[in-house]
């Protein structure tokens, strides 16, 4: 039994009695739309209008964490809120209010991610919409945006909806060296260089306003956190229970002290890190704020206190179990057609353990293997939980990630130090921030308190509709604009390569407006989404007197986001094959085939031909190569795009590659018409890097096969697979040394990253039909786990539709 020696508790008591509790409450608070943000942030800009927009944000946060409701929950342990109450979304009036108003009456009408909303709340949300108009970030894209990104985005080849009107997250702070310097060191760097600017220097001018932003915004979340301690004394006084007296007393003492200072121990450390995560995203809306290496610079405190005798490994474990628990009160409500692209309340909250050192040493630890631990007890979608792995990973932190794994609920993606070091070695990264990566949001790695926000790009890109237009003379069958004038069409093209040049045309002309979209957005950014409290914690900001949008942050790369690799590169070995090598299928007919949705006899017995012809996933060098060659089509375009941080300091400023497109392939597939594949029309397109639904026959040993294959070791920007298992498939010892064998071949082959639904086809479908039996199953979209009742049906169905691996040979 737990004694807590730090909370004085000596109840015998399971500690896991806690967790259950807190989560079947989470599990029971169906999210809603808060409207305090929006209140407090319209008061403070009306009272600011004239001021520089750094300031024009500090001061806003200030008042929203001054004024907002704050409330400790019953049982936990890490405290503090995004919103009135738990899992509900605040909103943003800054990014768009347009999209807001249109939605008003629809947020707990959806066919996913429903929010409640009641009409007290409406009206509130009503009373601020005129003061935003023409204001937001929103409005100023829009106005700057060029005809053929609005028609493309029309024609499905791109989707720009969601930098539009939301903020840039994707980052990871200076956990380090926050731990270490407290919010007053770092208040204290940044007024003595204010106190040292030469205001006869233009550009110590510029730099001034941010760093009085900064001093403003911290001591405003040093307030905020005192808030709690004042809240806890309150409870205390008030509470009966002697333990939980003695918790809200502890949860007082912290609050007074982190993170106004350094953290003394582990629970400090750890309120502070949660502090930290969430005022960022009160701050600003953008989603994928993660959490960096956990087990890295917590583990010190860890060790430390348990040194010391005032921590045991039971009580950390219950501490890290609460902090994960209060990661999924967070939440983002966005307009509904952005939230197809990323169904299913998705925050992407990266937490990353496991790993080399920056100077190249195992750094698994104790906190690695309780993170894990933490994970098998809490069950939810966050924090999206990624374990690397290198070499010389001890066997056992392998094992215990495949026994997770095999849990059913997606956790940990797995990661590969041998090819994503490399990776980023190839941008220009030095050595040791290399081997000190870790993900933002879904797959993308970064070093963690040096990169700018939004490593990957927002605007996502459509390989299949551009497939469909190259087979169409440019013009697209759907609404029929033509954008960019075509070779011809498949009937007209007298060899394969006519078929591909046709493809390189449409694909550079879409990859320039994806990139255009994005700056655009970028720029306006710059300005909306001005961070004065994130942009204190990344490297080397304060230094020189810039957010990280404005070019502060050490490292600047944007990875582009691919959206039907797969699909377009098993469409190409059809054509290739049976119209230009075996010339068993005419051009036209196989046109007219693709125009009739494969429908009618004659279509069908061509798509019986059709989907005879080798796919993606199945260790076969035909189609592979292909599926390589349509990735390098786009590698060769994309580097030569700087952002919009060119020339201001960072290091790269350039785009690189990204197969992390969430659920994009579910819409995107929407828009897109049959494919030579035998895809039909409306279908998803592939997701991620992974072979297209239900085209991998081979086994998942022939899947990873195919996906090792890619120029994996040039996706800096991040790199997706995705299997599905079913459940008997790892069951008992013999299966899991065969799973854990197949994670060695994966990764002995050189693949970026692979992660796992563990689940059958089954129970899916009776969670579509029961959803109140299957209220906590989770299942991974992408690179992200969500709630699977909580999912549109368009995204359960492409799940379910996922080959499901039987056995492992």
């Amino acid at each position: 039994m737990q004694t807590e020696r730090f909370l004085g508790r000596k109840e015998e008591k399971t500690m896991f009695d806690r967790i259950s509790r807190i989560r079947k409450n989470l599990l029971a608070t169906q999210p809603r739309i808060c409207a305090e943000r929006a209140l407090l942030i319209t008061e403070s800009y009306k009272k600011t209008e004239g001021l520089p927009i750094v300031l024009r944000r500090a001061y806003a946060l200030e008042k929203i964490l001054e004024k907002m409701s704050i409330y400790i929950e019953n049982d936990q342990l890490i405290v503090g809120n995004q919103a009135s109450t738990p899992r509900a979304a605040p909103i943003f009036p800054e990014y768009s209010v347009n999209w807001i108003e249109k939605e008003l009456d629809t947020f707990d009408k959806r066919s996913g991610d429903v929010f409640l909303i009641d009409e007290d709340t409406k009206e509130q949300l009503r009373s601020i919409f005129k003061y935003w108009k023409g204001k937001t970030h929103e409005d100023e894209v829009l106005r700057n945006f060029p005809e053929e990104v609005k028609l493309a985005e029309k024609v499905g080849a791109i989707h720009p909806g969601g930098i539009t009107h939301t903020g840039d997250g994707h980052i990871i702070v200076n956990y380090k060296k926050i731990l270490n310097q407290g919010f007053r060191g770092i208040i204290r760097e940044a007024e003595e260089i204010l106190n040292t600017l030469d205001l006869t220097n233009p550009d110590d001018v510029r730099k001034m306003d941010f760093l009085q932003s900064v001093s403003i915004a911290l001591r405003a979340a040093i307030k905020f956190a005192k808030r709690y301690a004042e809240k806890a004394k309150e409870l205390a006084k008030e509470e009966n229970n002697p333990r939980r007296k003695r918790e809200l007393e502890k949860i007082a003492q912290i609050c007074s002290w982190v993170p106004e200072n350094a953290p003394r121990t582990f629970y400090e450390a750890l309120q502070t890190v949660f502090f930290v995560h969430l005022i960022i995203q009160i701050e600003s809306n953008g989603h994928s704020v993660s959490l960096g290496r956990f087990d890295q610079y917590l583990y010190p405190f860890y060790k430390e206190d348990t040194k010391k005798g005032i921590l045991n490994k039971e009580e950390a474990l219950e501490l890290i179990a609460c902090f994960f628990l209060k990661l999924n009160t967070i939440n983002k409500v966005r307009p509904w057609s952005h939230t197809q692209f990323g169904v299913g309340y998705a925050t992407y909250q990266n937490l990353v353990i496991g790993g080399v050192t920056p100077q190249g040493e195992d750094g698994t630890n104790e906190l690695s293997y309780l993170c894990l631990e933490a994970d098998k007890k809490v069950r939810l979608p966050q924090p999206n939980l990624s374990a690397r792995y290198h070499d010389g990973c001890p066997m056992n932190f392998l094992i215990e990630c495949a026994k997770l794994i095999r849990m059913g609920f997606g956790m940990p993606a797995m990661f590969n130090d041998e090819v994503i070091v490399p990776a980023l070695l190839n941008i220009g990264v030095p050595v040791e921030d290399a081997r000190d990566y870790a993900m933002v949001g879904c797959v993308t790695p970064v070093v963690p308190g040096k990169w700018n926000h939004r490593p990957t790009g927002m605007t996502f890109l459509n390989l299949g509709k551009i497939l469909e237009l190259a087979l169409n003379n440019g013009k697209d069958p759907r609404t029929g604009i033509q954008l960019c004038p075509g070779n011809g069409d498949l009937k007209t093209f007298n060899s394969f390569e006519d078929v591909w040049k046709a493809w390189e045309k449409q694909l550079k002309f879409f990859t320039r407006l994806h990139i255009v979209a994005d700056n655009i957005c970028d720029l306006s950014l710059e300005k909306h989404d001005s961070d004065p409290f994130c942009s204190a914690f990344i490297d080397d900001c304060i230094k020189r007197g810039k957010t990280a949008k404005q070019g502060g942050a050490i490292y600047d790369f944007t990875s582009g986001l691919l959206t039907g690799a797969s699909t377009v590169g098993d469409s190409l070995a059809v054509i290739k094959k049976l119209v230009f090598e075996d010339k068993v299928v005419d051009a036209q007919e196989l046109k007219e085939a693709m125009d009739r949705n494969w429908e009618g006899e004659k279509a069908n017995k061509i798509r019986n031909m059709v989907l005879k012809v080798p796919k993606f996933g199945n260790d076969s060098d035909y189609v592979d190569s292909l599926v390589v060659k349509v990735y390098e089509s786009y590698f060769k375009l994309i580097p030569n795009y700087r952002t919009t941080r060119y020339g201001q300091g960072p290091i790269g400023c350039r785009w690189t590659p990204s197969t992390a497109t969430i659920s994009a392939n579910t819409p995107f597939g929407g828009e897109v018409g049959a494919t030579p594949d035998g895809r039909k029309a409306g279908e998803p397109l592939n997701e991620g890097a992974s072979p297209f639904h239900g085209a991998d026959q081979n086994g998942p040993t022939a899947a990873i096969k195919s996906v090792a294959k890619l120029p994996n070791v040039l996706m800096a920007g991040g790199q997706l697979l995705n299997l599905k298992f079913s459940p008997s498939a790892l069951s008992g010892e013999n299966n899991l040394r065969k799973f854990v064998s197949l994670l060695k071949t994966f990764f002995d082959l050189k693949g970026f990253h692979v992660q796992f639904n563990v689940v059958s086809a089954e129970i899916l479908k009776d969670a579509q039909k029961h959803p109140e039996r299957y209220q906590d199953l989770i299942v991974r979209v992408a690179a992200y786990c969500a709630l699977f009742v909580t999912l549109d049906p368009a995204v359960q169905n492409d799940i379910i539709a996922r080959t499901e691996h039987e056995m492992i040979t």
